[in-house]
């Protein structure tokens, strides 16, 4: 993160306490796994949360201008598409079923458009949506069970904050967190002596899962959950799916309440061993994830594109290409950007970089898949 001038600090902070009232009391019950059924939630705090992650990133010497950053595209909450889904409750560990590649697409970009597309739906093979969320489904929307989506995964928020090793979820402090899949604890504590981050103290209370799932690579999958204000579990444990295992709070860099929610593989202490979580938690009935790269016609890969995703009747996702190579590509996909909670249909896809269009073409997405997008600017 790069170091705020004090009057922007203090605004930052400011709105950590405000989030903070807002909140539940630590002490207070959390809801319980819902049984009704539950309309799609999107991230309708994506700004605010993205104002907080200043605190997951190490502070440099170079000012940011602002506390609020007004170029982010999420500012205006996006409106919640209201499929019907199936309870769902807490997964339990199932593979999706097999995905059978469908013929490659051709896009069609408009004449304003300077690209080409492939818009195939990955295989089975190679998607593995072992991981429940960490939060239940919840009608009330009073817990949420989705991340933010304008500090994404490999994201630096239009450059204000340091690239993004995971994937953030608000939740009122105290909220209960559950363990994303079966596992031995490697690690329940505080890391002010024993780093997981690139400093100490930068989770605070944290917990770290080694699982006996197999990955694409053959490395070891852990799952980090930062930030918490109580753990219940302690070093060595086993845990199930779905158990509890701390408590959403606003430890180490935190400056708000919520959950830091990473992928690992191999090196469980390796701040550079994250993978997108996005490519390994189960999506919701009804909707699937969207996948792929972005090259120019000489093959060198495009950073920090700004990716928005258009459903029919005018309603807009975002996402990012990855702002360097500080985090991984999935060993099963390569990616360069992934968007998911997409709800199935058909979409437009615009890539912008520096506010200029790129890229305009077709996708469709598919429930609990992945769809791949292969972009290539002329």
């Amino acid at each position: 993160m790069r170091q705020l001038k004090w009057e922007s600090w203090a605004a930052l902070l400011v709105l950590g306490g405000l989030l903070a009232a807002c909140g539940t009391d630590s002490t207070s019950t959390p809801a319980a796994v819902p049984s009704e059924t539950l309309p799609a939630t999107i991230d309708e705090l994506a700004t605010l949360i993205a104002l907080q992650e200043a605190a997951t990133s190490v502070p440099t010497i170079t000012p940011v201008p602002s506390a609020t950053p007004s170029p982010l595209p999420t500012a205006t909450p996006e409106p919640s598409a209201t499929p019907t889904l199936t309870p769902t409750g807490i997964p339990t560990f199932t593979p999706f079923p097999t995905n059978t590649p469908r013929p490659v697409q051709t896009a069609s970009p408009t004449p304003a458009a300077t690209a080409v597309a492939q818009n195939v739906v990955a295989s089975a093979a190679n998607e593995h949506y072992w991981l429940a969320r960490p939060f239940p489904r919840d009608s009330s929307n009073q817990i949420h069970d989705y991340a933010s989506r304008s500090y994404p995964y490999g994201a630096t928020a239009y450059g204000q904050f340091q690239t993004h090793h995971g994937v953030d979820i608000q939740n009122t402090p105290g909220t209960r967190i559950l363990a994303a899949a079966a596992g031995t604890v490697f690690y329940a504590g505080d890391d002010y002596t024993e780093a997981f981050g690139p400093i100490t103290n930068f989770y605070g209370n944290l917990v770290v899962i080694e699982h006996d799932l197999p990955t694409p690579n053959g490395e070891t999958l852990y799952t980090l959950y930062g930030h918490m204000s109580q753990v219940y579990v302690e070093t060595g444990d086993r845990v199930a799916q779905g158990e509890q295992i701390g408590e959403v709070g606003a430890t180490g860099v935190a400056l708000g309440p919520h959950l830091h929610f990473e992928v690992r593989l191999g090196d469980p202490h390796d701040y550079n061993r994250t993978y997108n979580p996005d490519l390994w938690l189960r999506p919701w009935p009804t909707f699937g994830t969207l996948a792929g790269r972005i090259t120019e016609r000489d093959g060198s890969r495009v950073y920090d594109a700004q990716i928005s995703i258009r459903q029919a009747g005018g309603i807009d996702h975002y996402t990012f290409s990855y702002a360097d190579d500080l985090v991984k590509s999935d060993p099963a996909l390569g990616e360069h950007f992934t968007r998911g909670d997409l709800p199935e249909g058909e979409y437009e896809v615009f890539v912008r970089l520096r506010g200029v269009l790129r890229y305009q073409g077709d996708v469709t997405i598919e429930s609990g898949k992945t769809t791949w997008l292969d972009i290539v600017l002329k």
